[in-house]
Order: structure tokens, then sequence, then C-alpha cells
């Protein structure tokens, strides 16, 4: 398969989260070539289910 060119400067569109060792990530993909990336949440944000509004519904 022939390797795809990847741009100089990505459009970065997140397209999905994934548990990796028990942390939860966030993928970005490009755009524009094939290029992703995965950058993990933060912990000392994670709010519980329960306390969200969204729970409520």
């Amino acid at each position: 398969m022939p390797e795809e060119a990847t741009c100089d400067r990505h459009a970065w569109a997140s397209v999905g989260v994934v548990t990796r060792d028990g942390s939860v990530w966030r993928i970005w993909e490009c755009e524009n070539c094939p290029v992703w990336t995965a950058e993990q949440f933060d912990p000392d944000y994670e709010r519980q289910w329960d306390d969200t509004w969204l729970a409520e519904r």
C-alpha cells in the first residue's frame, strides 16, 4: 500500500473516545490527511455521572 502524504497544517476533528490502561483518551484525526493523535483526559476534572444534569434525564 503506498504511503499517503501528510499535510503541513492539520485540521483536527474529534472522532471518538477510548480507554487505555484505565485512562480516558479523546481521538483526534486530521480532516486532510491520515494523521491522528490521542489526548488523555485530565482525571482531576472528572465529574461523577450522578453529579451532572444529564443523569436526571
